[in-house]
């Protein structure tokens, strides 16, 4: 799938050294703005609320390198921002302010809002009119949500709910505050005090005569390749109402849209301007025209879809939805009804973001190719938000190879690309995968199969489509690999392995299939659910409560398995089952795994690269027959879920055969 790549033009002060004052840079399009100006001639003062803090946020995000960062510890809401005389005077060293601090909460109270917003423009404002005065401001760039009503921006407007008033004209100082006030309808006071600060930077900076850059970001999703979107209260307040059934219209139909942009592509917008040497100030909205990007018909349609959720059928106009989300409907939904007010008829103007990015040489990405990684993500946030959240060992990074989301650890030689099986994820493959870089030194990847962990489901609703759309969206990302590599599989995801070989054509490619599942289901349980229908397995598998699982477990397996690493693992899995697009996954190979025609047994040709490792106390599932003779054996006096419970031991193997299959 292809995106975007950047050919942004060299300008004329590349090599110019410069200091730039930066607010709000642990935040979703800070960090990545931070990590963009490292590759820029330029020192960097971050003004932060905890300097320890945000060191650790931005190494966390890939930032190594601090060589040219200085932090200054102050508060957007406090007088002269918080921050100690010394650290004002390096602030005033500053020859470029870039302000995009302030909390995301469309819920902030008034209050918190006002001091936050309001208070944080006047201060920056007036760091910024003293350093003009001593010796020119070169640039002020100022960072506001895309609904703000100043500036030459919107058009087509509608007086509805998430409508600002503006006419598309630019407004005049005198009119700022009374444009300001037509957006109280929306009822945020997050909203409406950062376009306050908005009037009133714009006011100040046409007054002092130092130069202003307004960047309007329309709702903000993750960067490519991964769609990673840590920010979870914009978009992430419909995939939510949507995965948990609590969203059954449309809200606004297909004459409304949720205008939606990637942080990479913001923060290249900033730093890109950051870097005029005599910038012309202006103001850019940060998003796709109206006509190429879905409506909410088509987005809610695309949700369903990656969710693995039924689509609504009927729209509702977006007033009614505010007043009854007001009346109570906020229980129901479990999104405030602020989280509307994004939603709008409203067309933008964006050609002068257009000829800033002809400039920049390129044009405005399209986030829509994006999107399912975008759901996936923010569905897996929010459903397992404890797993979520761990920060991943260190030289482990996300990424994304074909479709499916894909974690990777650099290093030399051929990849070992390990696909999880039931009830399982990439992450769970994590120590595995650890273990066994550690003692090859290879590159490592470890793969979500379609609709498990961050990977958007495949949108197939018949069992053979899915287990055969996992073995085609496993070859598209294998064949990424330019040269061999180790193919490895655990349970169903031996078995998808198996599938894979044949279908890539690829004679050096070598197999390990970790207790495959070559014969059905013995366990009664599990034979009787998988002959439910698709929907009613899905929904069973939802409410799979962790005592239920580990008994499934126990029952699987004649050995003991530590019971708080049991019951840690059956704790992550129940949590996961809640998003129907992993429970409807996990429901897809289960079905499968009971046809009769499911065995995918190696070839001859294929047995002789291949490596079966079987758990002999697995009483969940037989080793099949008849094998060919060439096929190498290994067996570990454990069950099913060896690798997962014993990695040490499973990686020392693999280890060896690779060492093996190298003499």
């Amino acid at each position: 799938m292809e995106y975007h790549t950047y050919t942004t033009e060299m300008s004329k002060n590349d090599h110019e050294a410069t200091t730039t004052l930066l607010t709000g840079s642990t935040g979703f399009i800070g960090k990545e703005a931070v990590k963009q100006l490292m590759d820029e001639n330029s020192d960097l003062i971050l003004l932060v609320r905890s300097k320890l803090k945000a060191q650790a946020t931005l190494q966390a995000y890939g930032i190594t390198d601090f060589s040219r960062i200085t932090f200054v510890q102050g508060d957007l809401s406090v007088s002269g921002l918080g921050l100690s005389t010394e650290d004002y005077k390096l602030a005033l060293g500053a020859d470029i302010i870039i302000h995009a601090g302030g909390t995301m909460d469309v819920t902030l109270e008034r209050t918190l809002a006002e001091g936050i917003f309001m208070n944080g423009a006047k201060e920056i404002a007036a760091l910024a009119e003293q350093i003009h005065r001593a010796r020119g401001l070169r640039h002020l760039i100022h960072v506001v949500g895309f609904m703000s009503p100043y500036g030459k921006n919107a058009t087509e407007v509608e007086g509805s709910i998430g409508e600002g008033s503006t006419g598309g004209t630019t407004h005049n100082p005198g009119d700022l505050r009374t444009a300001s006030l037509k957006m109280l309808h929306t009822e945020s006071a997050y909203e409406h005090m950062k376009f306050e600060a908005d009037a009133y930077i714009r006011k100040h900076a046409e007054r002092c005569a130092y130069p202003l850059s307004v960047v309007n970001p329309s709702t903000v999703v993750g960067a490519y390749p991964t769609g990673e979107t840590e920010q979870t209260g914009g978009i992430g307040m419909l995939v939510q109402a949507m995965s948990k059934g609590r969203m059954p219209i449309i809200p606004g139909g297909a004459s409304h849209w949720l205008p939606l942009i990637s942080n990479d592509v913001v923060a290249q917008t900033i730093v890109y301007l950051s870097r005029e040497v005599e910038p012309s100030g202006g103001t850019y909205p940060v998003l796709l025209p109206k006509e190429d990007s879905p409506n909410m018909k088509e987005l809610i349609q695309l949700m369903a879809t990656t969710l693995d959720v039924p689509s609504p059928r009927w729209s509702a106009p977006l007033p009614i939805i505010h007043a009854a989300m007001k009346a109570g409907g906020e229980r129901i939904s479990g999104i405030p009804p602020e989280s509307i007010s994004f939603i709008t008829k409203q067309r933008f103007d964006v050609e002068q973001t257009k000829q800033l990015f002809l400039r920049m040489g390129q044009s405005i990405p399209n986030v829509v190719p994006l999107l399912p990684h975008v759901i996936a993500d923010l569905d897996y946030r929010l459903t397992s938000p404890v797993v979520a959240g761990k920060a991943l060992p260190k030289g482990w990074m996300r990424t994304r190879k074909g479709d499916l989301a894909v974690l990777v650890h650099e290093g030399q030689g051929e990849p070992w690309v390990i696909v999880h099986g039931l009830m399982s994820s990439a992450d769970e493959m994590l120590p595995l995968g650890q273990a066994l870089q550690r003692l090859t030194g290879n590159p490592i990847w470890l793969v979500d199969l379609a609709g498990f962990g961050r990977s958007p489901a495949l949108g197939a609703q018949q069992d053979e489509v899915g287990f055969n759309g996992q073995v085609k969206a496993i070859v598209g990302a294998v064949n990424e690999i330019t040269g061999s590599f180790k193919l490895v599989g655990h349970s169903i995801g031996a078995t998808i392995a198996g599938a894979v070989l044949p279908e890539c054509k690829r004679t050096d490619v070598q197999l390990a299939v970790l207790q495959p599942v070559w014969t059905a289901s013995e366990d009664q349980v599990q034979r009787l659910a998988s002959k439910l229908p698709r929907r009613m397995l899905q929904k069973q598998l939802s409410r799979m409560s962790s005592r239920r699982l580990v008994k499934q477990f126990k029952r699987a397996d004649s050995t003991i398995i530590d019971e708080k690493a049991l019951l840690a693992y059956a704790d992550r899995v129940s949590t996961s089952l809640r998003s129907p697009r992993i429970a409807g996954a996990n429901a897809d190979l289960l079905r499968w795994i009971q046809r009769p025609d499911r065995a995918v047994v190696p070839t001859f040709d294929e047995a002789a690269r291949t490596l079966l490792v079987w758990g002999r106390t697995d009483i969940g599932y037989m080793r099949p027959q008849g094998l060919p003779t060439s096929l190498k054996c290994a067996e570990l006096p454990y069950g099913h879920q060896f690798p997962m419970f014993h990695p040490q031991e499973t990686a020392r193997l693999l280890a060896d055969w690779q060492v093996e299959q190298n003499l």
